[in-house]
């Protein structure tokens, strides 16, 4: 497709094409992907639990009560430093496309 485009048309065309499919899919995946986080799902199935002393023990990391915007950044900052870090099918990848 890519090269059809470049042929007949120009090569810049070929970024737009895959700037638009690109913004599609983020709109799509945005929007209908769930919630994988862990701590995430809990706090929400806590929220609408109907007995409160059965609901699930929160994070520690991720509390409701007592957590301020620069601990959400450095948890969500923090995550994937770990996951980079502590797997090497991660690791090797991403090096592989750094270079």
């Amino acid at each position: 497709m890519g090269g059809f485009i470049a042929e007949s048309v120009g090569i810049q065309y070929v970024f737009y094409v895959i700037v638009s499919i690109c913004g599609v899919a983020a709109v799509l995946g945005i929007s209908l992907l769930r919630e994988t986080y862990a701590p995430v799902i809990r706090r929400r199935r806590d929220k609408i639990a109907p007995d409160p002393e059965k609901s699930a023990v929160g994070h520690p990391a991720i509390t409701p009560y007592d957590m301020g915007r620069w601990t959400y950044i450095w948890i969500n900052l923090k995550r994937p430093v770990i996951l980079f870090t502590r797997s090497f099918i991660c690791f090797v990848l991403s090096l592989y496309m750094s270079l």
